[in-house]
């Protein structure tokens, strides 16, 4: 586990994991990154799947994932996630710059995923910084759709089980509807699984053709 001071005076922790490099003479082909935000719960599920053997086979990247530590503590500021404590969005972008600067990271290929209180961080964090992510993967998320037009240029792939009962469904279809009437490009992707519940992330992040479409997208 890694930390960083922000600029705030706040410290973020974050688990990173790098892919071994191979000895040659050549320089290494830049790498992309995948910054995987944790629910409520702590789980990062996404963060597991990438950092698997033949995943990284696969799909070789850097995996971020921070740590939201003190309890009632957000991602973004937002309105689905009000409470007394705070959003970490500034040591969380000072951690990300950090990482980008220090390993062997493709700039044009940053990627963001998220559950549930994840999802509502990715959804947040595309609408405060849409120009740093090539491609967005909210997970039974919600967002005001008032902000759709800022998330113009991100590729978005938004997945959400319908029969939620912790997050309404209804947050990724209004999302989904908004950002459409917009007209933001490319045109963000949907998937609806019928029958699943809160726990969307684990039929979600097991799609091959998810990660094979997120590793093709450039800024």
């Amino acid at each position: 586990m890694r930390e960083l001071k922000g600029s705030n005076g706040h410290t973020l922790r974050y688990s990173l994991f790098v892919p071994a490099t191979k000895n040659s003479d050549k320089p290494a082909a830049k790498l992309p990154l995948v910054h995987c935000l944790h629910g409520a719960g702590g789980g990062t599920a996404a963060a597991n799947v990438l950092a698997a053997p033949e995943m990284q086979k696969k799909h070789p990247c850097v995996v971020m994932a921070p740590a939201c530590d003190i309890k009632g503590n957000r991602w973004v500021e937002s309105t689905f996630r009000a409470g007394k404590n705070r959003a970490v969005t500034p040591e969380l972008i000072e951690a990300l710059d950090a990482v980008v600067k220090e390993q062997n990271v493709d700039p044009a290929r940053i990627y963001l995923t998220g559950q549930s209180m994840g999802g509502v961080g990715t959804w947040g964090l595309i609408a405060e910084h849409a120009d740093r992510f090539a491609a967005a993967v909210p997970v039974c998320g919600v967002w005001s759709p008032d902000d759709a037009a800022k998330m113009n240029g991100v590729a978005i792939w938004a997945f959400h089980g319908d029969k939620d009962p912790t997050v309404p469904v209804s947050g990724s279809r209004d999302m989904i509807a908004a950002l459409k009437k917009s007209g933001v490009s490319p045109e963000p992707k949907y998937s609806e699984l019928a029958g699943v519940g809160h726990g969307s992330w684990g039929p979600a992040y097991a799609k091959a053709e998810l990660w094979d479409w997120l590793f093709a997208q450039r800024r």
